[in-house]
């Protein structure tokens, strides 16, 4: 057996038995324990919050050193929940979990898909992003879901089996245009989150929050060669154990651009990330400050 063979086993053993003890508790204690769990890994780790310090710094100067510190606790415990609230709610099935879910807006996404040119769905690492695919895939049948793969194959298993036991699919992001195109192309659905650095070459220079960095225009190449509109969506917690599911109006494409403008590429982007870095001002302790977005290589 490999080593690597050895480290995706030992990975995901104690994967599964954080899963055994997570399920093994009363749901609603799922939060308070992960909130716990995020901000031991807070005082762990000392690479992440010095990135979220100087991300910090960089986009919202006029936060002094107290309230960048305390939104950074915030933080941490927020994806502490988070990382364990999914786990849990691997106990339910789709009427549980629709019970679970409040629908914010969601005509704006019943009025996208009327058009019937397939649909893309933009979110962000905020809230909990993963419940905006399971509300697509309860409420409007199967999405097609984009994500980077995890370094161990036995964890991506679970994973994948997680994001798709409602009906969803996974698209990989290496190679994700032609099946993204294929998929809107069938008039179908597929969410794509937006808000990470991507390398120089696979991306356009773009403002957020001010200062720029590089950001995938695939979405909107794709939106404009297809006519597909973009709806942005979001998924936030809501105590003791409910979502907030909210849902912006459609961003179309306009009519009088080709998928290879680079203007209209570049101007369709950037109201996707308005949409996205209003959305995080509301509620700054719920997105990943700790990921280098403005990182130029």
């Amino acid at each position: 057996m490999s080593g690597q063979a050895l480290l995706d086993g030992a990975g995901w053993a104690v994967a599964k038995g954080f899963r055994g003890l997570v399920r093994a508790l009363p749901h609603r204690a799922a939060r308070p324990i992960g909130a716990v769990l995020g901000d031991l890994g807070r005082r762990l780790d000392r690479r992440h919050p010095r990135v979220a310090r100087y991300n910090l710094e960089v986009v919202m100067p006029e936060l002094g050193p107290e309230e960048r510190r305390n939104l950074i606790e915030r933080c941490f415990r927020h994806f502490g929940s988070v990382l364990v609230d999914n786990v849990s709610l691997g106990r339910f099935d789709a009427v549980a979990l629709c019970e679970r879910l409040s629908l914010e807006g969601w005509s704006h996404l019943e009025a996208a898909e009327s058009r019937e040119r397939g649909t893309l769905v933009v979110t962000a690492h905020l809230g909990n992003w993963e419940i905006v695919g399971y509300a697509l895939a309860l409420y409007k049948g199967a999405t097609h879901v984009v994500a980077r793969p995890t370094g161990n194959r036995r964890l991506e298993r679970d994973l994948v089996r997680f994001r798709e036991r409602f009906g969803n699919r996974t698209i990989y992001k290496r190679g994700a245009a032609r099946k993204m195109l294929a998929a809107i192309k069938r008039h179908e659905r597929v969410a794509y989150v937006i808000d990470q650095r991507v390398h120089p070459n696979e991306g356009i220079e773009t403002p957020f929050f001010g200062q720029t960095s590089f950001t995938s225009p695939l979405l909107a190449g794709l939106s404009l060669r297809t006519g597909a509109p973009v709806v942005p969506m979001f998924a936030y917690p809501e105590p003791p154990d409910r979502f907030q599911v909210v849902v912006h109006p459609p961003i179309e494409p306009p009519t009088d651009a080709g998928g290879s403008d680079e203007r209209a590429v570049l101007e369709l982007t950037l109201r996707y990330l308005r949409v996205i870095e209003d959305a995080i001002r509301q509620r700054p302790e719920m997105w990943l400050w700790m990921h280098e977005r403005w990182r130029k290589h």
